[in-house]
């Protein structure tokens, strides 16, 4: 039987954001083993995989015994899967994921997701550390794939991968893509609703959100505010749970916590919003939105600029800065219901020239097929 193994950092994005792919190994007579942290995804049905928890993969932690662990937790369990290939995704299940496979000599595939605050301060202690750890681990995977441009120039420019690694594999695909299928575009609701789909951490624009939203709704009651998506009280960016609950609707946005199936608030709201300094590879919420019809608010950003058209299915607007969003959204409110639908019509198609599900799963299948080669 014929393996392949997929990592990350939670069990919840490899069963919603990698169930194309799983589906696609298993058609080709793969026998699919993921592997992450244990925890209560019971909501995401997991399809048929052989499912292996980690215990050492502390999202936000620092401790370098806690890591040398997990390196062996993972080396153990995929000397004992002995799979074709691994697919990495994640910055702590690429790292170290790549490490354990070139300790087991099994393949690996590693896409960068985004590379999150490690590379906010280039002076910092953890930006120095993590390349060296990108650098060292990389070297001997056997491809690198990249979700956004800015990210695999930013690998490259800083020598993380490059043309000496004869053999490797550097490929860029359009974030995770999305089920065409699955998310139908959808007609606009009668009333203006925006909505931020998210954890709920700051440096997601969810303050600067909330602070708009206070900004318009005096002008303009009959608009809707709404925070979708769950806390993270362990992030040290994420907004407490008491202040996203003490929201009013009737002064600005309120919070509706998170949602098991994003498409039926998809299909409520008129435009989506992520004003994200996050590095972001490219948001599945935004990639969603625009399959279901919905125009986009957001940063011009790596990972974030690639869902917008300036003026044709949305606008960027400035990090950190409530009144450029304001501005955004008010332009918004100012358009005819046709011109929003317009708008729409534009990120669906945008949706299926670029981000297909279909056309991502078939450039991996290709990449494993070059991996086993």
């Amino acid at each position: 039987m014929k393996r392949v193994v997929i990592t990350s950092n939670t069990a919840w994005t490899i069963f919603n954001h990698r169930a194309g792919l799983i589906k696609a190994l298993q058609e080709a007579g793969y026998e699919v083993h993921t592997v992450a942290p244990e925890s209560n995804f019971t909501d995401i049905q997991n399809p048929g995989t052989v499912f292996h928890p980690v215990k050492n993969l502390e999202r936000k932690g620092k401790n370098p015994f806690a890591d040398l662990f997990l390196i062996r937790e993972y080396y153990k369990i995929y000397k004992a899967i002995q799979p074709q290939a691994v697919f990495g995704y994640t910055i702590k299940a690429n790292i170290y994921s790549a490490i354990a496979c070139r300790l087991a000599g099994i393949p690996i595939v590693c896409t960068v997701n985004g590379l999150g605050t490690a590379f906010d301060n280039p002076a910092g202690f953890t930006y120095k550390i993590v390349k060296q750890l990108y650098r060292f681990a990389f070297k001997k995977a056997k491809a690198v794939v990249f979700q956004n441009r800015d990210d695999r120039a930013f690998f490259e420019e800083q020598k993380i991968i490059g043309s000496s690694l004869k053999g490797q594999i550097i490929e860029s695909v359009n974030g995770s893509g999305v089920d065409l299928l699955k998310f139908t575009c959808r007609p606009l609701p009668a009333q203006p609703v925006f909505m931020l789909i998210s954890r709920m951490l700051k440096n997601k624009g969810v303050s600067e959100f909330i602070e708009a939203s206070r900004r318009i709704k005096s002008a303009r009651p009959e608009a809707q505010f709404i925070l979708l998506g769950p806390a993270d009280s362990d992030n040290p960016m994420g907004i407490p749970l008491s202040e996203l609950e003490a929201l009013d609707s009737a002064a600005g946005a309120y919070y509706a916590a998170a949602a098991k199936d994003v498409r039926p608030w998809l299909e409520k709201c008129s435009c989506v919003v992520l004003p994200s300094y996050y590095r972001e590879g490219v948001p599945k919420i935004l990639i969603e939105a625009l399959a279901m019809g919905r125009p986009v608010i957001t940063t011009d950003t790596p990972g974030c600029r690639e869902t917008v058209i300036p003026g044709a299915n949305g606008w960027f607007v400035e990090p950190r800065s409530a009144d450029s969003l304001r501005c955004a959204m008010e332009a918004f409110l100012a358009m005819s219901r046709d011109e929003q639908g317009a708008m729409g019509v534009k990120s669906r198609q945008l949706a299926e020239e670029k981000f297909d599900e279909r056309d991502i799963v078939a450039k991996y299948m290709e990449i494993l097929q070059h991996v086993n080669d």
